[in-house]
């Protein structure tokens, strides 16, 4: 099995994905994924692929991807660089002015605060090792 997906349609952060997803959808199938009448092999699209799917708003090609591909990617360009040190600071992920206000005012040695707009963009910034950790309710895990 893969740990990685394999394929994606991938665009500008400005592009209108929802467009760019309608307009290739009203491409038949047998067209849109086959090479043969061209002769070739996995042209535009990998010949294997059967549909597309529509992912969130909120998913970029990090989340996608994983960080796994990301770290296997950076390491493969920069020839396996050693990992870095750890300085022992925690970034703390806080949700709106408030939040941000209070861990500010806690000064804790070794941790700062990293505002956020959602808790989703929190999680998002832990996944990119942008920040370490926050507190949720338990109907927001």
């Amino acid at each position: 099995l893969l740990k990685e997906p394999r394929h994606a349609v991938i665009s500008r952060k400005d592009a209108d994905s929802k467009q760019i997803y309608e307009v290739l959808k009203q491409i038949p199938d047998s067209d849109l994924f086959s090479s043969a009448a061209f002769g070739g092999k996995d042209l535009m699209f990998s010949d294997s692929i059967t549909d597309l799917m529509e992912l969130p708003k909120i998913m970029d090609s990090f989340l996608y991807l994983r960080e796994d591909y990301y770290e296997a990617m950076r390491a493969l360009r920069a020839g396996n660089p050693p990992a870095p040190p750890q300085d022992g600071k925690i970034e703390w992920c806080t949700v709106g002015h408030a939040e941000q206000q209070k861990c500010d005012s806690l000064q804790i040695p070794h941790m700062e605060c990293r505002r956020a707009s959602s808790v989703e963009e929190c999680i998002q910034k832990i996944m990119r090792k942008e920040a370490d950790a926050l507190a949720v309710d338990g109907g927001q895990v």
